[in-house]
């Protein structure tokens, strides 16, 4: 908690700094199909998929892919939400995007909470023994460096490194009598959300 509070902060801190430092600012614009009439002036509304770990996209869902949408509120600031899958069941995500230089200069602070609902599903050693795994549902809160990079006059791509803090305890048990075997611990570890945040989104802009 005392984390998520610092990184809520430093993303206020940021905001406010970035609208001192464009309150005065004109808006650029263009011809269609000129340089300024970019996705970052023209449209407001991101669409599109994702792929990763620890973001929208999540990972180890059968396709591995999430649905974001970014509305940009202005020329340096956007919130969105995400949908996808995790290896710890279905993944909601809200964020926040704090552009300090502006949207076309593309760089962008992130921070995002994400709810993992849970699942149960089997782990591959406990197939013979009729048995299933319920893991709990987990809330992170992820603070991210991002990079947004138009693609013509409608596509964008955006990469995100960072890191999830877990918000509450990640748990795990069998719904039978069986006790897990070491490696099954490990591949339950492995499967928690937090920790390290890569991920890649692309799509549309619209609006």
């Amino acid at each position: 908690m005392k984390t998520a509070r610092v990184t809520s902060a430093l993303l206020f801190a940021l905001l406010t700094l970035s609208t001192l430092a464009h309150a005065g600012e004109n808006r650029p614009s263009g011809s269609p199909g000129s340089v300024l009439d970019t996705p970052a002036y023209g449209h407001r509304l991101d669409l599109g998929g994702s792929v990763g770990l620890n973001n929208a996209g999540g990972m180890g869902y059968f396709t591995g892919f999430g649905l974001v949408a970014d509305l940009r509120l202005v020329d340096f600031l956007s919130v969105g939400a995400g949908v996808g899958g995790g290896m710890w069941g279905p993944r909601l995500t809200s964020h926040a995007r704090v552009y300090p230089l502006g949207i076309s200069r593309a760089v962008f602070l992130q921070g995002a909470l994400a709810y993992n609902v849970g699942t149960r599903s089997w782990l591959d050693e406990m197939v013979d023994v009729n048995e299933h795994v319920i893991r709990s549902d987990v809330t992170t809160a992820n603070a991210s460096l991002g990079y947004r990079k138009d693609l013509g006059s409608r596509g964008w791509l955006t990469f995100e490194a960072g890191w999830a803090f877990r918000l509450n305890a990640a748990r795990y048990r069998p719904t039978g009598s069986h006790e897990f075997t070491q490696s099954e611990k490990e591949e339950l570890r492995f499967a928690r959300p937090g920790g390290l945040v890569l991920g890649i989104s692309g799509g549309f802009s619209v609006l």
